[in-house]
């Protein structure tokens, strides 16, 4: 044997021999982890699930709404909607209730159907608002709304 076959020989014996003792390394059971949340900082569980609308744009400069407050309990907000489109459309108008980091605190949407291009419809729109909530974002989408 030449020094060459030798030396490799060499070393696959001591790198076998020194895994010889090793064992595949387990992952340990993680431990439960308790979660804190702040109930204050998490939506609402009930917030309403407004309709699909089909094949959806959005159309927000239609939307005009009055003052929209942010205080715990049921509050509602108006406006108007009116279609700046060259076809008749329906509507979903949504409001949310939000945090200033965006957590939605309550929710309320109404579909206006069949709105006629230059055609005006008023929005009302009631919503259950948990405590937090600080500002209004408002929402406006077209298309076609299964009623």
């Amino acid at each position: 044997m030449n020094l060459k076959h030798l030396s490799a020989a060499a070393l696959a014996l001591a790198l076998a021999t020194s895994f010889a003792g090793c064992t595949a390394a387990t992952n340990p059971t993680p431990s439960p982890t308790v979660v804190s949340v702040d109930p204050s900082r998490v939506s609402p569980t009930d917030l309403p699930t407004p309709p699909t609308v089909k094949n959806p744009q959005g159309d927000i400069k239609d939307l005009t709404l009055g003052e929209c407050k942010t205080d715990k309990g049921e509050q509602t907000v108006t406006g108007t909607l009116t279609s700046s489109l060259a076809d008749a459309a329906d509507f979903l108008i949504t409001v949310s209730w939000t945090t200033a980091s965006g957590d939605v605190m309550g929710r309320g949407y109404q579909v206006i159907q069949d709105l006629k291009p230059g055609a005006t419809a008023d929005v009302t729109i009631t919503a259950k608002v948990a405590a937090g909530a600080t500002q209004c974002v408002k929402g406006v989408e077209y298309g076609t709304i299964k009623a």
